[in-house]
C-alpha cells in the first residue's frame, strides 16, 4: 500500500512541475533605462535629449505583463515655446504583449498616464502644465543570464497639453525578473 502512495504522490509532483513549466520564467520584471527623447511636434530641438524611465511590471497571463513605467525626458529650449529648461514627466500604466524565442523577446506596449509639463517662463516664474496621455511602443528584451537581461525600447507619447503634444523616446538599459 504504501508503495502505491509514493507512486501517487511522484505523479502528482510531476504534472505539478509540468504545469510550473508551462508558465512564464519570472513573475515579476523591474527595469532602469536611460536613453535619448525629444518632441515630433517641434523638430527645431532635434531628439538628441536626455531621458530616464524606471518600471515595474507584473506577469498576467501568457505572454501578458503589466507594467508601471515612470520617466522623465528633458526637452531643448526651443521645444516649447517661452519656456526654458523644460522637462516631461510622466507615469503610465501599461499592458505589453510579448513574441518570446529561446534567447530574446519582441513585444508592443500600450498604456495611459498622467503627464507633466515644467519649466520656467522668460521672466523667471515656474510653469507646470498636467494632462493625461497615452504611450505606445515597441521593446526587445534579450537575455543575459536567467534572471537579467538587457532593454532596448522606442516608445511614443501623445499628452493633451496646449502646445507641444507629441513626444518620442529611445531607451536602453537593464532589466531584473525575479
Amino acid at each position: 500500500m504504501r508503495r502505491s502512495g509514493t507512486l501517487w504522490i511522484a505523479g502528482f509532483l510531476f504534472l505539478i512541475v509540468g504545469a510550473a513549466r508551462a508558465q512564464e520564467r519570472y513573475s515579476y520584471t523591474g527595469e532602469v533605462l536611460g536613453g535619448l527623447s525629444g518632441s515630433l511636434d517641434q523638430r527645431t530641438d532635434g531628439f538628441g535629449q536626455k531621458a530616464w524611465e524606471l518600471g515595474v511590471g507584473m506577469v498576467t497571463d501568457d505572454r501578458t505583463q503589466t507594467t508601471l513605467r515612470v520617466g522623465r525626458m528633458d526637452l531643448g529650449d526651443r521645444t516649447v515655446p517661452d519656456l526654458r529648461s523644460p522637462q516631461l514627466d510622466y507615469a503610465v500604466l501599461a499592458g505589453r504583449y510579448s513574441f518570446p524565442e529561446p534567447a530574446y523577446d519582441t513585444g508592443v506596449f500600450l498604456g495611459l498616464g498622467a503627464y507633466r509639463l515644467d519649466g520656467t517662463l522668460a521672466l523667471g516664474d515656474r510653469k507646470r502644465e498636467t494632462a493625461l496621455g497615452v504611450e505606445l511602443g515597441f521593446t526587445g528584451d534579450f537575455d543575459v543570464t536567467r534572471h537579467l537581461s538587457f532593454v532596448a525600447e522606442l516608445a511614443f507619447h501623445y499628452a493633451f497639453f496646449h502646445e507641444t503634444q507629441l513626444y518620442g523616446e529611445g531607451l536602453g538599459g537593464i532589466a531584473v525578473h525575479f
